[in-house]
């Protein structure tokens, strides 16, 4: 197992901000998971993914980080022609082009989608009206207590982006449904990947949108859109032309900045509209 102390956390999120970090572990099999029992049953251990829908402050983080960047990169096959098993680092982009090249439909939403399979089942991640979590058929966790255990999908509350983890510390490997009652749609995965092509700012420093869909009648891209502060920008973090929800880090911004930017926007919602707009992004 790899471990790398004070080393700066820029490079382990999607959106390239944030200080060092005092000790990131990079666990490799289920062994190194076992050994890290002690520490991830803490409260202040934060386990890292692809490190979109993350930030960290300016000032680092001084607990300790898992990271999945190296576990079990094998860990992605089918199971009796019914499931999927699916481990944590895997990447959703990585699940959807398994599955097509299967034929295997429902997943393809999953293409796009700029994290991992940990990280998505945490935050029940989903586009194009799917989400991951109404896939799932049984996963395998570490529990609060520091022990790996596995539980059918009926003992998880899941809702819009969020999922009652009061019993985990870290999702390790997901079981998931081939639904052949699907039919599959050969150009229903490209259809996909074009249109976030056409829609969102791909390959720039974003972590994925910042805020939530506030009701199923507005979007939260739409509200900010109606702002008309497109490119508004505070230091070196701004708000993409392209997709209203998604701020962009020039190379030069700091989490003080997409802070007052996440401020200012929830500000003038709040004002014009008499929303509260809510964080997607997670800022430690």
């Amino acid at each position: 197992m790899i471990i790398s102390k004070n080393i700066s956390l820029k490079e382990f999120t999607t959106i390239k901000i944030g200080g060092k970090a005092k000790k990131i572990y990079f666990p490799e099999n289920i062994s190194d998971i076992n050994n890290l029992a002690d520490i991830s049953k803490k409260a202040r251990t934060l386990i890292l993914g692809k490190g979109s829908n993350i930030a960290f402050k300016d000032y680092g983080y001084a607990d300790d980080i898992i990271s999945f960047k190296y576990f079990d990169r094998k860990g992605l096959y089918l199971l009796d022609n019914k499931y999927i098993s699916v481990t944590a680092g895997i990447s959703c982009s990585r699940l959807a082009k398994f599955c097509n090249k299967r034929l295997i439909p429902g997943f393809e939403f999953l293409h796009g989608i700029p994290g991992t399979v940990g990280g998505a089942l945490a935050m029940n991640a989903g586009a194009f009206k799917q989400e991951i979590w109404n896939h799932v058929h049984s996963v395998t966790f570490v529990n609060k207590k520091g022990n790996v255990e596995s539980l059918p999908k009926k003992n998880f509350v899941t809702s819009y982006r969020k999922v009652d983890k009061s019993s985990v510390a870290m999702f390790i490997q997901v079981n998931l449904i081939i639904n052949r009652n699907i039919k599959f749609d050969k150009n229903l995965l490209n259809s996909y990947s074009e249109m976030r092509v056409r829609t969102q700012p791909i390959n720039q420093n974003s972590s994925g949108c910042i805020f939530r869909n506030p009701t199923k009648g507005y979007s939260a891209s739409l509200l900010i859109d109606k702002l008309n502060i497109k490119s508004k920008r505070i230091g070196g973090i701004y708000i993409s032309a392209k997709h209203c929800n998604y701020f962009i880090n020039d190379g030069s911004g700091t989490c003080n900045d997409l802070e007052n930017l996440i401020r200012y926007v929830k500000n003038r919602i709040k004002k014009e509209f008499n929303i509260s707009l809510k964080k997607e992004i997670c800022i430690y």
